[in-house]
């Protein structure tokens, strides 16, 4: 006998959980910077599309479309390569150039008569992240990304690790959740929520402070630091009575189904290895273990546009509203 029941909960589809608006404007991380080798294309899925990263002659780090404009090679299948500053379709061996994506030479003939090129995407490398410029409408960047001030001196912090994984959650609410202080008590049994002291709008988008009871944490807090790169970078600072933490985290849309979420924990250094080891390894197992307990629920729930809030839930119109400017 055949049966409605599902055997195991999966995702519904996108179209049946959140309004379909596109990808917010943004910067989004493409990958680490230490993912992009000299002479070598990068092949890469995000934001619905296909893309190649890579390092021109000047070392800088760049991002394209991965097609050719002629008939559709993949730039980095085959034997496609960059050499001498130029990107080298792997079919017929079109020439492109690295930097502007213009097509600069063809073997076997004259230039078309109209310009031909790749888009190539406005590029940044800051923390060690690659990050690309995306517009729906194509349009220029409108602001700069936060930069924390780990590379103000990178030798006195330690990256403890990297974490990453696919998420199914609907891609607005995943920050959403950081506002939702119901459920740091709910979900995560929080002795108590964080309070915040500020709210303040920064070039990059958004900084919000908070203050805690370091004797109603297991960790001894004192005060958290968020700053928001519209809505897929964060940068979040822990102080304690004997600890600085910095969490990095970039969520990047792979498709209209899935993004792809990665976070990277530093460290400041105590003067003790054990002691450094201590605290990211404290850090690392409760962001991994809070982070489980989310995505449980996060990977499955359904955008409501006008949700009935009562009076204990958090700003979440707040960032609402926030949010919103991101969207085309």
């Amino acid at each position: 006998m055949q049966s409605l029941i599902h055997a195991d909960l999966s995702p519904a589809p996108m179209s049946r959980r959140t309004p379909d608006q596109g990808f917010p404007k943004g910067w989004y991380r493409v990958a680490d910077s230490g993912e992009l080798e000299a002479g070598k294309l990068a092949s890469l899925s995000c934001l619905d599309e296909e893309l190649i990263a890579f390092r021109g002659a000047d070392g800088e780090a760049r991002v394209a479309d991965a097609y050719c404009p002629h008939l559709g090679a993949h730039l980095a299948s085959h034997d496609g390569a960059i050499e001498d500053g130029r990107i080298i379709c792997p079919f017929h061996k079109w020439n492109f150039d690295a930097a502007s994506g213009q097509c600069v030479h063809i073997p076997y003939s004259d230039l078309p008569p109209s310009p031909v090129g790749l888009k190539v995407y406005e590029t940044r490398e800051i923390d060690g992240m690659v990050l690309i410029w995306y517009h729906p409408e194509g349009k220029p960047a409108e602001f700069e990304p936060f930069a924390s001030d780990i590379g103000d001196d990178p030798g006195a912090w330690t990256l403890f690790t990297t974490m990453s994984g696919v998420s199914t959650a609907p891609f607005r609410d995943m920050l959403e959740n950081l506002f939702d202080t119901a459920h740091i008590e709910q979900l995560h049994r929080s002795a108590s929520v964080p309070e915040v002291t500020g709210v303040e709008r920064t070039p990059y988008g958004m900084r919000v402070n908070y203050r805690t009871d370091p004797e109603n944490t297991d960790v001894a807090m004192t005060s958290m630091e968020m700053h928001f790169t519209g809505i897929s970078l964060l940068a979040q600072r822990f102080v304690g009575e004997a600890f600085d933490t910095r969490f990095l985290h970039s969520y990047t849309p792979i498709d209209r189904e899935r993004f792809f979420k990665h976070s990277y924990l530093y460290v400041r250094e105590t003067g003790s290895a054990e002691m450094t080891q201590a605290i990211g390894k404290a850090f690392a197992e409760r962001f991994v273990f809070e982070s489980e307990q989310d995505y449980r629920v996060l990977n499955y729930k359904k955008h409501i546009e006008q949700p009935r809030l009562c009076a204990g839930d958090g700003p979440i119109n707040q960032f609402r509203k926030y949010a919103r400017e991101f969207y085309c």
